[in-house]
């Protein structure tokens, strides 16, 4: 289990010192600095200097473009480079693209906007801390939860604060939204909680295909809101960041409760190995083989002709998949899949497509409204671990899937929590226009 790295951050302006100053048509523009290997001319794949840095609202995996330096105007680009490295006041950026050799040109990228000036510095440090650990290609699903207040309340001040974040977050290309498809059971931990639950969480995600979640809370001490931001990142290291803003304009909005706390049940996490069973049947003669014609093919006479035509043997599922809880689950590569569930109940679809084969060629599949599918819910009650067989059958006649469903006794390890760690960052100089 990884432990939560918590990040103490002292931003309650915005600081504007040092920054690359915007275009007029909403650019922040800079310069290729230096070539690494001291070329004069730059070709795909070469990498570059520049003096675009996180002060400029520049991150990893950005993508910029290159203009020729005597290009004043911005009109016509040469090529774009991606930030694989970032620092303070200037990055390292991989040519991807030219349609002629870059020098010390110009590079260009969308200034960030943002709502709240006070909320803009943590937010994007944030940010930065999310994208710091993938490589510069990687597009990061993040979902982004509540902000909750001192007892645990959402307020209109939280809804700000979400927004905020949500403004600042998918601006970049490389952040994508995982929207509402996560599993409810996560609701029930508060950022509190994170600490001691976060495999829990981690695990929560792994389903979902999800790689971070962010949520926070906030205190009013004073004149000043005390904001915490947590990330549980399932593929990397956990994070808390603190920082301290001014609290008088959200006071009015702070008092506001819109959803008042209410404490749910944390659900019980099992291992669920879900089994795949498909049936191939061999043909046993013709008249076996017309009669599966005469069933699959009634008042559809082109379909008809065409497994006629196709002298099949063998009939078997192909296409087979499973969605439980609206994830989906391919057995391409193994006919077994193992993932974890929370005791409650799930909604497990499967579906496959009838397929028609000569010995080991395959000839033809069924497609709408042919396609076999099925949907069945499970309660699970107890947390104990479980398999879930499901078995495909094309033939006609037959029930083409069945649900079976039984507990299983495996070993557990015990799980070692880890200790709270606090370091201290260095204030965070961001982009302001």
């Amino acid at each position: 289990m990884k432990a939560i790295l918590a990040v103490i951050v002292c931003l309650s302006v915005f600081i504007s010192a040092n920054c690359i100053a915007a275009a007029e048509n909403d650019l922040v523009v800079g310069q290729i600095t230096a070539s690494l290997e001291k070329k004069f001319k730059m070709l795909t794949g070469d990498k570059a200097f520049t003096n675009l840095g996180t002060r400029s609202g520049v991150i990893k995996g950005d993508i910029l473009t290159v203009y020729h330096q005597s290009d004043t105007n911005r009109v016509e680009p040469i090529g774009q480079c991606a930030i694989v490295e970032i620092y303070d006041s200037k990055s390292v950026c991989e040519i991807i693209t030219m349609n002629r050799e870059i020098g010390l040109d110009t590079v260009t990228i969308k200034k960030m906007t943002y709502d709240d000036a006070l909320l803009f510095p943590p937010v994007f440090a944030l940010l930065t801390k999310v994208v710091e650990p993938y490589s510069p290609e990687k597009k990061i699903v993040v979902y982004v939860h509540e902000f909750f207040d001192e007892n645990h309340n959402v307020t209109r001040f939280s809804e700000k604060i979400k927004k905020e974040v949500n403004k600042v977050f998918f601006q970049k290309k490389r952040m994508r939204s995982a929207g509402r498809a996560i599993s409810p059971a996560i609701f029930a931990y508060l950022p509190g909680e994170y600490n001691q639950y976060n495999k829990t969480i981690e695990d929560y995600l792994e389903r979902d295909r999800i790689d971070v979640i962010i949520a926070g809370t906030y205190r009013t001490v004073g004149d000043k809101v005390q904001l915490s931001f947590y990330k549980i990142d399932r593929n990397w290291e956990d994070i808390a960041l603190d920082t301290t803003i001014t609290a008088k304009p959200y006071a009015a909005m702070a008092a506001e409760v819109t959803v008042p706390y209410k404490e749910r049940k944390k659900e019980k996490t099992v291992t669920c190995d879900v089994v795949y069973k498909p049936i191939y049947h061999r043909t046993d003669s013709r008249d076996e083989r017309n009669s599966i014609i005469n069933y699959e093919t009634q008042n559809n006479p082109i379909l008809e002709y065409t497994l006629r035509r196709a002298e099949f043997n063998i009939v078997a599922p192909v296409d087979f998949s499973v969605r439980i809880d609206g994830n989906e689950i391919r057995f391409d590569k193994s006919q077994e899949y193992r993932m974890p569930l929370t005791t409650g109940n799930h909604e497990i679809t499967a579906s496959f497509k009838k397929g028609f084969y000569y010995n080991d060629t395959f000839l033809v599949a069924l497609s709408e409204p042919n396609i076999v599918k099925k949907t069945a819910m499970v309660s699970i009650d107890k947390p104990e671990d479980l398999v879930i067989e499901i078995e495909a059958n094309p033939l006609p006649r037959r029930e083409n899937i069945v649900f079976k469903m039984y507990r299983k006794v495996t070993r557990s390890t015990t799980v070692v929590k880890p200790v709270l760690k606090r370091e201290t960052l260095k204030p965070v100089e961001t982009f302001k226009d």
